[in-house]
């Protein structure tokens, strides 16, 4: 009998190390297994999920201060996460934009290490102008492109795999960024999340209180009420109070009575002004993006901080004026604006857990190809 069980235990020991080996090779020979793997353990990790696996499959990230020259000269600073192995990695800049939440946040930390475990070396760039004082600060395209510069310099990273992700009006101000012929043609994908296609139209919006319906005529002087939230409301506040000299700034700060009217009122700002929100509407470069840059778009269908609509138009515009360009689209019900609602029910949260999946899948893709 000791003998049997003995022979039992040696033939399942062997049972058990084959498998093992078989499980080993398929993730190592079959890479959209391993991607599979590391896109759900960071849906997971970044959702309100019960089980957190990304530090069963990964060593923990290191935290790295960056300092880097930004375009006007002065020093940028930011936050890099990155798994200390030596071995080069997929590079992501990501910018959170307007009155956006600190390096302390975390909901901040936690992407940047998920990310870094899913495969990235990720460096957050830091706004003084944007991000500590809630201003709209055009001058900050040109310090993206500048971090994306300094993070695919480094040792660690790929060059030929860096993407760039923005969330809110850092996603738009991402996209603006893409089209700088520095970078444009290195770029391997831009991840924007919630952010507006045309600043302008934005602008009109917020003064009149009414979203912009994307399936009918941006032009009808109608939409759909929108009840603006106080964060925009400030970012909106900021940028044209510095033209409250101008009756039509006025207007638009007291609110009009339709999109048609604050139109009107928008056309009256000084040409100067009107060129300068030009320069950060994504809806201003679509021409100059690069055919290789992949676009990833998300939205939350009942984002209270900038409508929807906004991305639907950008992916429709892209599809009908740069069919070159890749570009996938997805809505969710699982945010609040850009972070996760954690009130959502279990049903909503697994179908958005899904949705987020399928989103990640390709970006996850580019950080486990190996390096060339």
């Amino acid at each position: 009998m000791l003998r049997f069980l003995g022979r039992f235990s040696y033939r399942l020991y062997i049972f058990a190390l084959v498998v093992a080996v078989v499980i080993v090779a398929a993730l190592a020979l079959f890479r959209p297994i391993t991607t599979a793997i590391h896109t759900a353990a960071f849906a997971a990790q970044v959702l309100p999920s019960p089980v957190k696996p990304q530090p069963w499959l990964a060593s923990a990230p290191e935290h790295v201060a960056a300092e880097f020259p930004r375009d006007d000269g002065s020093m940028g600073h930011g936050d890099i996460y990155v798994i200390p192995d030596g071995k080069r990695r997929a590079g992501l800049v990501i910018f959170l934009g307007a009155n956006a939440a600190g390096a302390d946040d975390p909901d901040v930390v936690n992407l940047g290490r998920a990310l870094a475990r899913a495969g990235f070396a990720v460096m957050y760039y830091w706004s003084p102008t944007m991000g500590e004082r809630a201003q709209v600060d055009a001058g900050e395209v040109a310090n993206i492109v500048a971090a994306f510069e300094h993070l695919r310099r480094q040792e660690f990273v790929d060059p030929d795999r860096v993407g760039l992700a923005g969330f809110s009006v850092g996603a738009s101000f991402a996209l603006v960024a893409a089209a700088d012929p520095r970078i444009a043609d290195g770029i391997a994908f831009v991840n924007a999340f919630g952010g507006y296609y045309d600043t302008a139209d934005l602008v009109v919006q917020i003064a009149a209180g009414r979203a912009i319906d994307n399936g009918g005529d941006i032009d009808d002087g109608e939409g759909i009420p929108w009840e603006v939230d106080r964060l925009t409301r400030q970012v909106y506040d900021n940028m044209l109070t510095p033209e409250s000299e101008s009756p039509a700034a006025r207007a638009l700060l007291e609110g009009t009575g339709s999109i048609a009217e604050a139109r009107v009122r928008y056309a009256e700002l000084p040409e100067s002004f009107r060129a300068e929100v030009d320069s950060i509407a994504p809806s201003q470069h679509i021409a100059q993006w690069s055919p290789h840059t992949v676009m990833r778009v998300m939205h939350d269908r009942g984002d209270p901080l900038i409508p929807v609509g906004e991305s639907r138009r950008l992916v429709q515009a892209l599809q009908q004026q740069r069919p070159d360009v890749a570009v996938y689209y997805t809505e969710t019900d699982i945010f609040r604006h850009v972070r996760p609602d954690a009130e959502t029910d279990l049903k909503s949260m697994l179908a958005g857990a899904f949705q987020l999946y399928r989103h990640m899948y390709h970006i996850v893709a580019v950080a486990r190809q190996p390096a060339r």
